[in-house]
C-alpha cells in the first residue's frame, strides 16, 4: 500500500516515477552489516582472481616457445664482469664470464683468480612463478655447482644477470640447501663484446 501511494505521487524535481520507485526500494533496504561487507569483499576478491590473466600466483603458466628460447639464448651471449660472494663465506671476488651459444644451450666460461672453469647454461622456467631463469651448471675440482639467475635489460638493452649459487649433491644432483648461498652479479662489458 505504501509503495502504491508513493508511486501515485507526482515526480519530484523533474524525476520520473521509475526513479522515485528505485529510490523507494533503496531507502527500504536494511543497512549494511559487517557480515555483508565481508561477503561483498570475498566475492569481489574471487572475481578478481578468477578474471586475472595468470590467476593464482602458483598456477603454472605457459612454457616458453622455441622462438622465445632462441631469442633469449642470443640475448644472453657476450662477455661479462662478475662480482660475487663465495658460497658459505663472506669473501668476495671479481671475475669474468663469457657466455656463448652452442646449439640449444649456452657455454659458460668463468674466470676467477686466473682459473677458468667451463660450464653449461639453459633457459628454464622456475617452479611456481612461471618466470624464465638462466640455470648455470659447472664443476670446480671435485665439487659441482648450480646457479639460478634472473636476467633483465639494463639501460643499454644488454642483459644484467643476478643469481644465487649452490653446491650440488653428487649423488642426487640436487642443490644442497644452505643459509649462505653464493651471490653473483654479471655486468655486461662495455661495449658489449659478443664472443
Amino acid at each position: 500500500m505504501l509503495a502504491s501511494i508513493e508511486l501515485a505521487e507526482m515526480p519530484r524535481a523533474g524525476l520520473s516515477p521509475i526513479t522515485n520507485h528505485q529510490s523507494l526500494i533503496t531507502n527500504h533496504l536494511p543497512p549494511p552489516t559487517p557480515v555483508r561487507h565481508l561477503l561483498t569483499f570475498i566475492c569481489t576478491l574471487l572475481l578478481v582472481i578468477s578474471s586475472s590473466p595468470s590467476g593464482i600466483a602458483n598456477e603454472p603458466g605457459p612454457s616458453p616457445t622455441s622462438e622465445d628460447i632462441d631469442s633469449l639464448l642470443d640475448y644472453l651471449t657476450g662477455s661479462y664482469r662478475l662480482i660475487g660472494k663465495e658460497l658459505d663465506s663472506s669473501k668476495t671476488f671479481l671475475g669474468r664470464v663469457i657466455i656463448s651459444r652452442k646449439g640449444n644451450q649456452l657455454e659458460i666460461l668463468r674466470t676467477i683468480n686466473g682459473i677458468t672453469v667451463k660450464g653449461a647454461g639453459n633457459i628454464e622456467t622456475a617452479p611456481l612463478t612461471s618466470s624464465r631463469v638462466l640455470r648455470m651448471r659447472f664443476s670446480s675440482g671435485t665439487s659441482k655447482f648450480e646457479g639460478t639467475y634472473l636476467f633483465h635489460s639494463d639501460l643499454d638493452n644488454y642483459a644484467r644477470i643476478t643469481g644465487y649459487l649452490y653446491k650440488v649433491d653428487p649423488k642426487t644432483g640436487v642443490p644442497i640447501d644452505t643459509k649462505n648461498p653464493g651471490l653473483e652479479t654479471l655486468f655486461p662489458e662495455s661495449p658489449m663484446k659478443r664472443e
